[in-house]
């Protein structure tokens, strides 16, 4: 249904409550039986249904847009104050004086949830969408204008073509400068310059929201102004209050957490446990969990989300994960020799960041224009950005790609280290193919352990654990240049080891 005519010029704005229209009073005899009882469930009803097109979104909730104004998704379910009852409450009373009662208020809503259960999901997007071979950011104010960024360049649109949500963590983006530097930025940033080159492309990255984003790991002892550098880049891609959060102590905050933001990140992290290593890998090529509706038995919802993830630390105690090392990007701050006030910090950050919104929105676009003609060979795991990089290197003369890829082969080293069996076989391995039964190659380790001084007995024991073990280590080794192949003829099992060229940039 198009604009009601309640929206029209000419009408009587006393007839209007914060853009909501009140319509015609309803004779009593035609509303609920009883003594007048619920009497204005069908009034807010008719409020929302004149102001508000409903929107069943594709993770199943359910939301109105305004039919004028911002196409920013108000939630119909929530009961704080952005929500539609909230909305619609306020409006009624401003009106009319009269207060509706939460039976009214939860009738009403129940009535638009249902209608809009009946429509079919569209995309309803939370700060960035990719919008006809572009990308459309949500600035996060109350206007509700918007950032249209194409291969030719980028504009400030007054509405988003697209449908947004938000959170109660959406902040508003800075207004970009044309022609912007990120030279003011980069002063306050302690990275080398190969790094800050990479972390600029991380957030280039998160600006395209269908590929998988790396997490950005800010490695650094005390003083080297972690926390800084990630406020700095966060606010150059999804601004909130609580860009640096303690970890998520469980499955149902750390979704939460997923939910609320396009882009966060976690402060000092120490340690982490295999269920939340296994939940970053999935935020990273995307996630879904299931949560049972509070007071309810059968009622599930659904957590869906693929995230742009940040962490700093000091050091991790446990050993990484192979597949979570996979999915990072490491970046060590330098020590700080000479330390600023924060506000001094603050003061530069806020005077240097339209230029560098500005800078990085000229990126993005130069980065759409590349990436169709793209063609690489022996990808990444994370092959995507592998190609994002290799797009804005050419648009910069950098080499990112080159950078990243000396990355994940130190990281592969780091993996291997203290593993005594991992060791053992990048020592054996050499670029003249070897092969030969399991049993043959356990034996030529222990030589290899005697050789080099590893301790031979945190080797596996027998052949079949050997076995297993390989099949673990298998994609650490790969990202060091040890490719492991087995192979089974009858009772025999054989083993392939070969040393390959790791390239070193395209």
């Amino acid at each position: 249904m198009e604009a009601s005519e309640h929206n029209k010029a000419g009408d009587d704005p006393e007839r209007f409550a914060d853009g909501i229209p009140i319509p015609d009073p309803v004779e009593p005899e035609s509303e609920a039986v009883g003594s007048g009882k619920g009497k204005n469930s069908r009034v807010l009803v008719q409020m929302a249904d004149d102001s508000y097109r409903l929107v069943r979104a594709d993770d199943g909730r359910s939301y109105a847009v305004p039919r004028i104004g911002p196409a920013i998704a108000v939630p119909l379910a929530s009961k704080g104050g952005s929500g539609l009852r909230a909305k619609l409450a306020t409006s009624l009373f401003r009106r009319t004086g009269e207060v509706a009662s939460s039976a009214e208020l939860s009738d009403a809503v129940n009535v638009l949830a249902g209608e809009a259960a009946e429509l079919d999901p569209q995309p309803v997007h939370l700060r960035m969408a990719r919008h006809e071979g572009g990308v459309v950011v949500d600035m996060g104010t109350e206007t509700g204008e918007a950032i249209v960024i194409t291969p030719n360049g980028w504009r400030i649109e007054p509405t988003s073509p697209v449908i947004f949500r938000r959170s109660e963590l959406t902040h508003p983006l800075v207004t970009p400068v044309r022609g912007g530097s990120l030279d003011g930025l980069r002063s306050l940033i302690n990275l080398s310059e190969e790094e800050w080159r990479l972390a600029v492309a991380w957030v280039v990255a998160a600006y395209l929201t269908e590929v998988p984003h790396p997490i950005l790991l800010i490695q650094g002892e005390q003083g080297t102004a972690k926390s800084n550098l990630i406020r700095s880049l966060l606010m150059l891609i999804d601004p909130q209050p609580a860009a640096d959060r303690e970890p998520p102590s469980g499955q149902r905050e750390w979704a939460i957490f997923a939910r609320a933001s396009w882009a966060f990140s976690f402060d000092n992290v120490t340690d982490i446990p295999e269920w939340l290593s296994n939940s970053l890998c999935k935020g990273v090529t995307g996630d879904a969990v299931l949560q049972r509706v509070l007071h309810s038995d059968e009622d599930i919802t659904v957590f869906s989300f693929q995230r742009v993830i940040a962490m700093t630390t000091i050091g991790i105690k446990s050993p990484l994960a192979g597949d979570l090392v996979d999915r990072m990007l490491l970046v060590e701050p330098e020590v700080l020799d000479v330390r600023l006030p924060e506000s001094h910090v603050r003061a530069v950050r806020e005077q240097a960041m339209p230029a560098a919104l500005g800078a990085i929105l000229d990126l993005v676009a130069a980065v759409l224009a590349n990436l169709p003609a793209v063609q690489l060979t022996d990808l990444p795991r994370m092959a995507d950005f592998a190609r994002i990089l290799a797009a804005l290197d050419q648009a910069t003369g950098w080499q990112t790609l080159a950078g990243y890829r000396a990355r994940i082969t130190a990281m592969g080293m780091g993996l291997i280290e203290g593993n005594t069996l991992a060791r053992a076989l990048y020592l054996f391995a050499s670029p003249q193919q070897w092969e030969g039964e399991t049993s043959h190659l356990l034996a030529a380790l222990h030589r290899v352990c005697g050789e080099h001084g590893l301790p031979a007995g945190e080797l596996p024991a027998d052949v079949r654990t050997i076995g297993a073990r390989l099949t673990e280590l298998a994609p650490s080794l790969r990202k060091v240049g040890v490719d492991i192949r087995r192979r089974k003829s009858g009772s025999k099992r054989f083993v392939r080891v070969i040393k390959t060229m790791i390239k070193p940039q395209e």
